[in-house]
């Protein structure tokens, strides 16, 4: 390791305390942290770096963007095994005025995994709205959908969270941030929650951005398209050209938006994951078959909107991919605008969490160095 960090580095990790050290000293990171755990314990923990606020400490937390949904997932995934929600029974079983403009049959998997098309709202949104919830998922809940579901998929940016939120508070009467604070944690004593107070100490606003070094096509893509720009911008409540500023106003940070507010760190984050493939202080979040029917591939290749990047989704988790390797085949978990990511691994019970406060420039290869430092580990 190129340079001093406080930390934990147990034996046969120091390959990703070296890739660490490295984002800092050749790939543009001034704050960030790593964590890994192992069998239910942490084996990495990593934390460097200054930022307006004062030095970044394991305790810091900040907004991890679509990380989010990986969460809402457990949290949903918890209440199918409690026989609160069935994944492949419709959506309106549930939450009956979903049914209307032809989609009856869409069902609690399909939304799950980006199939429901509901990418963007039609109606433009307010502040009010999305502090209020009820607003957003009755217009939701209103519209048509811009495919047949279940036919194609594309990446529910935002509306993700409330189109799964919904289904959750409809199913248990609780939403998903008071879900995540009962159920989840709160036994595992973890430090996240659906927004937060810009006055928290232990809440740091995301830096400048890091500059692109190479031309930024998939991203000059994905805002040439109408849908798209409408998708993070709810109809011009945030700005999707630089999502990471809008992310620092109380407008975002206020609501409860679960596909794209989570504020956490990597500790907890870790802990979290490590809960879902074993017992963390003996808890465990998700039973194995759980696991593997929601790491199994639901949607894959050419999305209806946006760049094929690679990308594949199981029921709700992101997946290993060419372009997200994570502990290899078999991991299920979320990336995050900015770089961050956090996923388990099954077969090696691996659960990883980076935290980076920089959101990363094009290309962008902090998390994925980490990774492939985290293979040669296992």
């Amino acid at each position: 390791m190129s340079r001093h960090f406080d930390g934990l580095v147990s034996a046969g990790f120091e390959p990703v305390a070296d890739a660490f050290g490295a984002n800092f000293d050749r790939r543009g990171d001034t704050a960030a942290s790593c964590v890994v755990y192992a069998d239910g314990k942490p084996v990495v923990d990593l934390s460097a770096g200054e930022t307006d606020r004062g030095r970044w400490t394991p305790d810091t937390r900040s907004v991890v963007f679509s990380v989010s949904k990986g969460v809402t997932t457990v949290c949903v995934l918890m209440a199918v095994e409690r026989g609160l929600i069935e994944l492949d029974a419709a959506v309106a079983k549930y939450w009956p005025e979903f049914a209307d403009n032809g989609k009856e049959t869409t069902t609690v998997r399909q939304l799950l995994a980006h199939q429901a098309g509901l990418v963007a709202p039609e109606a433009d949104l307010t502040a009010d709205d999305l502090r209020a919830w009820h607003p957003v998922v009755d217009r939701l809940a209103r519209q048509a959908p811009a495919w047949i579901p279940g036919t194609t998929f594309a990446y529910h940016a935002i509306t993700f969270g409330w189109l799964a939120g919904e289904v959750l508070r409809r199913a248990s009467g609780q939403r998903p941030s008071e879900w995540l604070r009962d159920h989840v944690a709160g036994p595992l004593n973890l430090a996240m929650t659906y927004g937060a107070d810009l006055a928290d100490p232990d809440f740091c606003p995301m830096l400048e951005p890091l500059p692109n070094t190479e031309p930024a096509e998939a991203i000059d893509e994905l805002l040439a398209q109408p849908m798209a720009v409408r998708a993070m911008s709810l109809g011009g409540l945030f700005d999707p050209a630089n999502m990471t500023e809008s992310a620092n106003g109380p407008d975002y940070l206020t609501p409860e938006i679960p596909g794209a507010n989570l504020v956490a760190n990597a500790r907890s984050l870790a802990r979290l994951y490590a809960a879902t493939v074993g017992e963390v202080d003996g808890i465990r979040l998700l039973a194995p078959d759980t696991v593997s029917d929601a790491a199994a591939v639901r949607s894959k290749g050419k999305p209806f909107i946006g760049p094929a990047e690679g990308n594949r989704w199981g029921t709700g988790f992101m997946l290993a991919s060419t372009r997200r390797g994570m502990a290899g085949p078999g991991s299920f978990g979320h990336d995050g605008l900015g770089g961050q990511l956090a996923f388990a691994h099954p077969e090696t019970r691996i659960a990883f969490a980076y935290q980076t406060a920089r959101p990363g420039g094009v290309p962008d290869d902090r998390a994925e160095a980490l990774c492939r430092a985290l293979r040669t580990c296992l």
